[in-house]
């Protein structure tokens, strides 16, 4: 039987790699289960208000700067 890794820097790789995919799933699945109860809401229509709000803004400074 062969060893499956050869040196430690590969061992330190792997755990590494395991990490990272434990983190990326958690915060997958923490975000779908928060999604399902309500908790991560997105008020859609505050933001499209406060984007008209700073389009508007951008709109008068152009003018007074073309004047």
């Amino acid at each position: 039987m062969s060893v499956m890794f050869s040196s430690p820097a590969m061992i330190m790789l792997f755990i590494i790699g395991v990490i990272i995919l434990i983190v990326f799933f958690g915060g997958i699945v923490t975000a779908i289960t928060q999604t399902v109860r309500g908790n991560l809401r997105v008020d859609y229509d505050a933001i499209a208000a406060k984007n008209s709000l700073e389009d508007e803004q951008r709109r008068k400074q152009l003018k007074q700067r073309s004047r």
